[in-house]
């Protein structure tokens, strides 16, 4: 296995960030030391990924021509890069408060958390202030919208997918810009609980009438009730990022040349739903997902792994503002005792939905029982032979598939 590592570095001298590229062939190492290294790549997940810092001194530094041209040849290439860390020059990680404090000069600078926007900080420094609730007077309508909004996104937040993630695209030729290189998509979530999600999501992301607790319709109705409270600013700037991702054109996809891409973010979503999900596609529909999938060479794994990437995207940030309407509205409707006329979640009104054993796995269950119970009777007729029951369950098995056939 090759492993691959771009880090990013804080130069004190000059107090500029720069890159380093490092890479690691587990071939080169003793067996237990190759186990446990390519444990750890294999099983990286947001909440492990820093334990490959304990073998950085493993890693050798490399070019970047060296390593989009993959320096041993190997067929896969896996990336390792634990998000959020810094180096200095010394290959030692620094903090991200001395980083502040080195580019700054001030002993009392504080770096921000990453992708902290201006209406992140604005908010972050607005001090304490009580939400309206007193003074707010929702209308039945609103009050059953933000019902909807708030029962939507709940559903959304406990997917699968939401909690796995778009999944990942694996190298199978190096990391070659070149139109022939085929990425591999593999993802945790199922087809199904891909389709769960999506059918949830785009109540939240669609903005027809049809779905009149959509997350842009439900937002004016937040603003209006909070006022200027900095809170109610926050969320409007959260909506009007969301707006802003959505609107922007996809740069730089991996695996393919820069400024090969036109479509937006919309674009690419709703090729997706209209074509794969919700709608069978009209010509215009289909013609639009061809001009997407040609923009990439072809690669249909690695468009529908953009579509994953952003639709989970796009749940990140309706979540993040959705947490904050959940909770200003619950403490609305605590305050003036309140309840939304909104239907339960199917979820939460039958818990015996898939609570029945699939007629796959009871098979396999009962045959599994007949083969042990096979197996035991075999054993007695045997006289009880040292090593128990187990020494029969292979023939037990071919003798009841035998029958079982014949």
């Amino acid at each position: 296995m090759i492993l691959h590592w771009k880090v990013r570095y804080l130069d004190r001298a000059d107090k500029q960030f720069k890159d380093r590229y490092f890479y690691l062939n587990t071939m080169t190492l003793d067996p237990v030391t190759r186990a446990a290294v390519e444990l750890v790549a294999e099983n990286r997940s947001y909440k492990t990924e820093r334990e490959i810092l304990k073998y950085r001194h493993l890693f050798v530094e490399v070019t970047l021509q060296q390593m989009l041209g993959n320096p041993e040849g190997f067929s896969g290439l896996n990336g390792v890069k634990p998000s959020q860390y810094f180096e200095d020059e010394a290959c030692k990680e620094i903090p991200r408060n001395e980083m502040a404090q080195i580019l700054t000069g001030s002993p009392t600078a504080r770096f921000l958390p990453a992708g902290a926007k201006q209406h992140d900080i604005d908010f972050m420094f607005a001090g304490r202030r009580p939400v309206p609730l007193a003074e707010v007077s929702l209308s039945p309508e609103e009050i059953r919208v933000l019902g909807y909004f708030v029962r939507d996104l709940q559903e959304m937040q406990n997917s699968t997918f939401v909690k796995d993630g778009p999944g990942t695209l694996q190298s199978l030729g190096g990391l070659t810009l070149s139109p022939i290189s085929n990425p591999s998509l593999k993802t945790a979530s199922t087809d199904d609980e891909i389709r769960s999600f999506v059918m949830i999501f785009r109540r939240l992301y669609m903005t027809s009438e049809r779905d009149p607790a959509n997350f842009l319709r439900i937002i004016p109705i937040v603003i209006t009730a909070l006022g200027g409270h900095p809170l109610g600013t926050w969320i409007e700037a959260t909506a009007k990022q969301y707006e802003s991702h959505q609107a922007a054109v996809f740069d730089a996809p991996p695996f393919v040349p820069p400024g090969t891409c036109t479509f937006t973010t919309k674009r690419l979503i709703d090729v997706f739903l209209y074509t794969q999900y919700v709608h069978q596609p009209d010509e215009r529909r289909q013609r639009q997902f061809d001009e997407c999938l040609g923009q990439l060479h072809g690669k249909r794994e690695l468009l529908a792994w953009l579509f994953l990437v952003e639709i989970w995207n796009c749940a990140l940030q309706i979540g993040n503002a959705g947490r904050m309407i959940s909770w200003w509205f619950k403490a609305y409707c605590d305050h003036h005792g309140v309840t939304p006329d909104v239907l339960r979640s199917l979820r939460d009104d039958h818990p015996g939905l898939g609570a029945a054993e699939k007629e796959e796995d009871r098979e396999a269950r009962l045959y599994q029982e007949k083969v042990e119970q096979l197996a035991a009777d075999l054993w007695e007729q045997a006289g009880r032979p040292n090593g128990g029951l187990s020494q029969f369950l292979a023939t037990a098995r071919e003798e009841l598939t035998h029958r079982l056939e014949n």
